[in-house]
């Protein structure tokens, strides 16, 4: 399958329009990251299905399954029996990210339509992709949509939108590019590999190339918790046996899996890298550099909380 996808990072700020300067506007945040895909296959008509997480590498993940799902299965909106979108989700958020992040959420699209929501997230975002299929992909104009549904709805708002682009995917059966946003400890850089099979008979596994993107994207999101906890360990704003520490326990696990997970996508085939692969272990000692010189606050078995 030849695919194509940019992943967004996104915040949605709505702010509430009042005459009365002395009055409270309503104002939420709305942050998601996006990633639309088309299925198709053969002469199929394709399908376009939008996926939404609260994390960059979730978001790619589900929708390695959903390409996966589609690859074995066949189109996902016309079946008798439904996929089974649980399962999926399950399957994405499995181990270290279940077990501590918290406020996991997930929504999936087909023309506006929810076909998949699990975990709490702003309902503002359903309104965005109705207003996105009815403006086919006009973000712009989307916008506009919804600040006149606000108004209609008896609520004079502004919509302020931000976004940038954490990765973009070009998959074809013979060769493939990744280019994705990296946060560095002291700075951002861009970050490309490309992709030949070792073998020119075997086409390139699309799920897998995605699969590696998200390693490399949650590596790098590993690596600071675990720099900078470590620091906090040592400083005692953590402290040992916490449930802090057994998460950055579990980190350096989950990163040892990632890597793994690299090098095996490595020798399976030709990979390129510009400038070279992202290190890990060097990311995690620039956090720690950074985080050793600031000031943190040590709770005291003193300190006393009181509700008024």
């Amino acid at each position: 399958m030849n695919f194509n996808a940019s992943l967004l990072r996104e915040k949605f700020i709505i702010r509430e329009k009042l005459d009365i300067a002395d009055d409270h506007p309503l104002e939420f945040v709305a942050p998601s990251t996006r990633l639309p895909i088309s299925l198709q296959s053969g002469d199929l008509p394709p399908e376009d299905i939008v996926v939404r997480t609260h994390s960059m590498h979730t978001c790619v993940r589900m929708a390695a399954k959903i390409i996966q799902n589609y690859e074995r299965h066949g189109p996902i909106t016309p079946r008798a029996k439904s996929i089974d979108w649980h399962e999926l989700w399950h399957d994405v958020i499995e181990g270290y990210e279940s077990q501590f992040v918290e406020n996991k959420r997930v929504s999936v699209y087909h023309k506006g339509k929810v076909l998949f929501a699990h975990g709490s997230y702003h309902s503002f975002l359903d309104v965005i992709e109705k207003c996105d299929t009815l403006n086919d992909g006009d973000y712009n104009l989307s916008l506009h949509m919804a600040e006149e549904a606000f108004l209609k709805a008896g609520k004079n708002v502004s919509i302020h939108y931000d976004s940038n682009v954490a990765l973009i995917a070009i998959i074809g059966d013979h060769d493939s590019r990744c280019s994705m946003i990296l946060r560095g400890p002291e700075r951002t850089t861009t970050f490309n590999y490309s992709l030949k099979p070792i073998d020119s008979s075997t086409r390139i596994n699309a799920l897998q190339i995605l699969s590696s993107s998200a390693d490399f994207l949650e590596g790098v999101q590993l690596s600071f918790l675990i720099g900078e906890n470590t620091v906090k360990l040592q400083k005692g704003v953590i402290q040992k046996y916490s449930k802090e520490d057994k998460q950055t326990q579990h980190a350096r696990d989950r990163l040892n899996q990632l890597s793994i997970n690299i090098d095996t996508m490595e020798k399976r085939y030709q990979v390129r890298y510009r400038p070279e692969r992202p290190d890990f272990g060097q990311i995690i000692k620039d956090t720690q550099k950074l985080s050793a010189k600031k000031e943190y606050y040590i709770p005291d078995d003193d300190d006393e909380v009181y509700i008024s």
